[in-house]
C-alpha cells in the first residue's frame, strides 16, 4: 500500500460506487481503501500506514463517523491526518460533534453525479495537493 492512499469509511454500496466513480473520473490517482464501518476502518488503521486523507459518513453500523473521528484522534501516529465527514446529515448536532471529536472538514454529499465528481476533484486538490500536512512523524513538543 502506497503512502499516499485515501481512506473511505462509508456503508453504503451505492454511495462507495458513486465516491469510487467519481474519484476515477476526476483523475485522483490515490488508492482508496474501503472500509464499511467505524470497527472496520480502526481494525484497518492499527495494521496499515496512515492515510493521507479520511473520508467518513456518520450513519452506519458498530461505529459511526463521529465515533470513528473521536478514536482515531486519541491515536497519537494518526492525529495530524486529515479527517472529512462525507455524510447527507444535515443536522447541527452532528455537524458540532464531528468538529468537537476532531473532524477537519464537513461536507454534504451531493446527489447528482456531476456534482459529486466535481466535490471529489476539489476535496482531493485541496487535501492532496495544496493543503500543507505535517510530517506523519512530528510529536508536539
Amino acid at each position: 500500500m502506497t503512502e499516499q492512499y485515501i481512506l473511505l469509511v462509508e456503508d453504503r454500496e451505492e454511495d462507495i460506487e458513486l465516491m469510487l466513480r467519481s474519484f476515477k473520473r476526476s483523475h485522483l490517482m490515490n488508492e482508496i481503501v474501503v472500509k464499511r464501518d467505524g470497527v472496520e476502518a480502526l481494525e484497518h488503521l492499527e495494521r496499515a500506514e496512515a492515510p493521507a486523507l479520511i473520508l467518513t459518513d456518520i450513519n452506519m453500523p458498530r461505529m459511526n463517523g463521529i465515533a470513528l473521528v473521536a478514536a482515531i484522534r486519541k491515536i497519537d501516529r494518526l492525529r495530524y491526518v486529515p479527517i472529512v465527514m462525507l455524510t447527507s446529515s444535515s443536522e447541527e448536532p452532528d455537524l458540532l460533534a464531528s468538529y468537537e471529536r476532531g473532524a477537519n472538514s464537513y461536507v454534504l454529499k451531493p446527489v447528482r453525479f456531476s456534482d459529486f465528481t466535481e466535490l471529489m476533484d476539489r476535496l482531493g486538490m485541496y487535501w492532496l495537493v495544496l493543503n500543507e500536512a505535517p510530517n506523519r512523524d512530528s510529536r508536539p513538543a
